[in-house]
């Protein structure tokens, strides 16, 4: 089980341009996959697994758009299964693989496991619990959660809220939890700022892992992206944590508390703000 978050290299990220990947990239990508499977040429995984296994050096859809390529080449091969009654998962191996029903069939027992709805709505309170109590001890305001309005003004024109309000030096944030393998939906990411900008809030999205051009959309809009990396489950889930670890290598924790160094270089950012103003 990992001991802590891992996070320092993308506080970088806050303040540097996106720049659209070159279809080269793919390229890059596809030979990174090729070594990749050569080397674990006795083990299966899942596309999400890869994605988030290359997520520091490639944006998911560039990986998953090179395992596409691969797997229509025949460089490598793919079996896809029910997940749940009306979702699928797809494995990806090396072509001359002969025994990875039997891998399949462990892993994605894991799988099943992590992704079930009630797993899965656990971790994300239990996200948003752990920063919010950490923001709140850090000095931050509580305004709300669950909220979709802010002073006199309320939003209408859809039906999302955010899942906190906070405020310090009479600067208001609207926070947004996003505890997830993936990355948050790029229609929502738009609702969500625009929901900011009416209010009258800054944005502060605290996700585990976010794409350079979405930090950038967030500094435009006057906010401030926190990206955490490991995924986080309900304290006591230590053996679950393991099991997901062991057998998928994913960045798994189950934390007590959320590091004060964390918080701390959000409250640095914002201490920058008050003195740009």
């Amino acid at each position: 089980m990992m001991d802590d978050f891992s996070y320092d290299e993308w506080d970088s990220l806050q303040e540097e341009e996106y720049k659209p990947p070159r279809d080269k990239v793919v390229d890059d990508a596809k030979q990174t996959l090729r070594q990749f499977f050569d080397e674990k040429n006795e083990d299966v995984f899942h596309f999400q697994n890869i994605e988030v296994i290359f997520e520091k050096k490639y944006f998911h859809w560039i990986t998953s758009r090179a395992l596409g390529e691969l797997i229509k080449e025949g460089s490598l091969k793919c079996e896809e299964l029910a997940l749940f009654e009306k979702s699928t998962i797809k494995f990806v191996f090396n072509r001359k693989y002969r025994y990875y029903k039997r891998k399949i069939k462990e892993k994605i027992v894991i799988v099943r496991k992590y992704s079930d709805p009630v797993i899965a709505q656990a971790c994300g309170l239990q996200a948003e619990m752990l920063f919010y109590n950490a923001l709140v001890q850090a000095g931050f305001k509580p305004l709300g959660k669950n909220i979709n309005w802010h002073g006199e003004r309320k939003w209408e024109e859809t039906n999302h809220d955010l899942d906190y309000i906070i405020e310090m030096d009479n600067i208001a944030y609207g926070a947004e939890v996003k505890n997830k393998f993936r990355y948050i939906d790029k229609s929502e990411l738009d609702i969500k700022l625009r929901m900011c900008e009416y209010l009258g809030l800054k944005p502060l999205f605290i996700a585990r892992m976010a794409p350079k051009h979405y930090i950038n959309m967030v500094n435009k809009n006057g906010g401030y992206t926190l990206v955490f990396v490991t995924q986080i489950y309900p304290y006591g889930s230590g053996a679950l944590v393991a099991e997901i670890e062991k057998t998928l290598g994913l960045p798994v924790i189950c934390p007590k508390a959320i590091p004060e160094g964390m918080i701390e270089r959000f409250k640095n950012w914002h201490k920058k703000q008050l003195k740009s103003v």
